[in-house]
């Protein structure tokens, strides 16, 4: 009875040390809420609470360097991370730059939202949906595509935006989140102008298995985009349909590595064995030969094209070495023991470059994604009423005040996406 008592005691005692800074932070003071608690914790520096609220104070008042000297010095106190501290931190962060000028920013913030199923920001993911940006705003529809009543018919009409990475976004999301209702859409956009829409359509339409778009894939082997016809080759060997072999000649005839690794590919999917064999023995590029070898786990074969290939003057066929033998492990017995050491050690740069993706309308693709959606008001609801994929529990720190504060102030731009060079693209594609 006794501890009980002192432990409650103790808990009152924390409580009431950071009261003054708390009832500054509710009036919007948040430099005096910030004084308090250093004026606190020059007595106390002990005190979590104090310390959370000289933390959220240096939050609300967008001081970035505030908030980094000041978790660090609660870290060295206390001895640990305050995990729902830090999710404020990072929902703050995302929050701020859900309002950046940065059309990458705005886009990976929503995407973070949407990855983390973030159920505070859902109502500020909604309002991207107006950027006057089209992938800003197809970012937004897709991240809350199955919450938002206006999110579908949003996505439908960029489809046919004139942003063409607006379109890729677009059909990124609709091939993960509405699968084969959007097969009509898909297969649109394989024809698409740009290669980044063609080549984000032709993936999904394999990863989908949409048997209905075989000649469409196979008109694809022939695209002027490298990219697009090693998807196309690769989707076809998902399909298993059609005359593979014929598709696999083709392929691996292609001046592009990537085409003829998806090439190795459709020999694999036509149980072309022999052939198989005979490409592991004699193709001059090592990396088509190691593959094939791999496709008939012939580690004799393998260990012998990845020696031609760690031997290469070329970095980037070294580099394609290293990610052949990686993927080896548990595939080959024999292969990737000390061919991976070696490959990964002749490697001595980078292997990614950085990169940057009208559809004709169809009527099918999105109507049971806004159908299901309809059942919402038609104004922008609550972030209660949205629903993500799964639930997510968003708790409350002891002594949070009750006030949302302003977020981190930032503008900065974030790097291009990097997608992996024809050496590595089978990887992507796979």
């Amino acid at each position: 009875m006794r501890t009980v008592l002192v432990l409650l005691l103790t808990l009152a005692a924390c409580a009431s040390r950071n009261k003054q800074s708390v009832a500054l932070y509710e009036k919007g003071d948040y430099a005096g809420a910030a004084r308090a608690a250093e004026e606190g914790l020059a007595a106390h520096p002990k005190d979590e609470g104090l310390w959370q609220m000289r933390i959220r104070a240096a939050l609300a008042q967008g001081d970035r360097d505030g908030i980094a000297k000041a978790y660090a010095g609660y870290h060295d106190a206390i001895r640990a991370d305050d995990r729902d501290l830090l999710r404020e931190l990072a929902i703050a962060t995302i929050e701020q730059a859900l309002a950046s000028p940065s059309v990458k920013m705005k886009v990976a913030a929503i995407q973070a939202v949407e990855a983390n199923e973030l159920h505070a920001l859902a109502d500020v993911v909604a309002e991207r949906m107006e950027d006057n940006d089209d992938r800003v705003a197809g970012a937004a529809a897709i991240a809350i595509l199955r919450g938002y009543q206006q999110a579908p018919e949003l996505a439908s009409q960029l489809l046919r935006s004139e942003d063409a990475e607006a379109r890729r976004i677009v059909i990124e999301g609709i091939g993960k989140k509405v699968g084969k209702l959007a097969a009509a859409d898909l297969q649109a956009a394989a024809s698409d102008p740009d290669p980044r829409v063609r080549r984000a359509a032709i993936r999904w339409l394999g990863q989908l298995k949409i048997t209905a778009a075989a000649a469409v894939l196979a008109r694809r082997l022939k695209d002027p985009d490298e990219g697009v016809r090693a998807a196309a080759a690769s989707s076809l060997a998902r399909l298993g349909t059609g005359d593979l072999p014929a598709f696999a000649k083709r392929a691996l005839e292609d001046r592009a590595l990537a085409v003829r690794l998806a090439g190795v590919e459709l020999l694999a999917a036509a149980k072309r064995t022999d052939d198989l064999v005979r490409l592991a023995e004699t193709d001059a590029d090592p990396l088509v030969a190691a593959e094939a070898a791999i496709s008939v786990k012939r580690a004799d074969l393998a260990a012998r094209a990845l020696d031609r290939a760690l031997a290469d003057d070329r970095w980037a066929m070294r580099a394609g070495a290293a990610n052949v033998a990686v993927r080896a492990v548990g595939t080959v017995a024999g292969v990737a023991s000390a061919s991976t050491t070696t490959a990964v050690a002749a490697v001595r740069s980078p292997w990614c470059a950085s990169t940057r993706a009208p559809a004709r309308r169809t009527a099918s693709s999105l109507s049971a994604v806004s159908r299901r959606a309809s059942a919402t008001p038609a104004s922008l609801p609550t972030a209660r009423t949205a629903r993500f994929a799964a639930p997510v529990t968003c708790r409350r720190s002891p002594n949070a005040p009750s006030r949302t504060a302003p977020p981190i102030a930032g503008s900065g731009d974030l790097g291009g996406s990097s997608t992996c060079n024809a050496v590595t693209s089978r990887v992507y594609l796979g």
